[in-house]
């Protein structure tokens, strides 16, 4: 989360919230969805990490661009 700093929360559901961030290396707004694995089960969190690869590997030009992922 270092190579981004907050600007402000712009959602929030069951699991987690939306946060829109700047990138500290280049300036761009980027939106992060920010996840509490610690409410999952295990099952949960090894479908979450499966979402995580898919989601990185879609590209189309009508899908949210997927950036990177990190546990923290």
């Amino acid at each position: 989360m270092e190579k981004y700093a907050r600007v402000q929360k712009i959602g929030e559901g069951s699991f987690g919230k939306a946060i829109l961030v700047e990138s500290t290396e280049d300036g761009r707004q980027y939106v992060i969805k920010e996840i509490n694995i610690s409410r999952m089960s295990s099952k949960e969190r090894e479908e979450s990490r499966r979402e995580v690869a898919v989601l990185a590997n879609m590209k189309h030009p009508n899908i949210v661009q997927y950036r990177e992922s990190f546990e923290g």
